[in-house]
């Protein structure tokens, strides 16, 4: 790698950095975040494998704080 690339673990940081303090605010930061990591990565097996550890539970959760808002309109 030449002095000055980035590397691929430093634009998955990033993409964290950017989007994770945003996880409790709704799902859209979340599957942002998925989609993103997936470009990044290219490697849909591994990306979706890393979907389920890590970000299908906040995606879960702020989905249900939505519908359960949405309800007591």
């Amino acid at each position: 790698m030449s002095e000055g690339s980035v590397t691929l673990g430093q634009v998955n940081r990033s993409i964290d950095e950017l989007f994770h303090p945003f996880f409790r605010s709704g799902p859209v930061a979340v599957v942002v975040d998925s989609l993103l990591h997936a470009v990044v990565e290219r490697d849909p097996p591994k990306s979706l494998e890393k979907f389920f550890l890590y970000n299908f539970s906040p995606l879960l959760r702020e989905s249900l704080k939505l519908a359960r808002k949405m309800r007591r309109r």
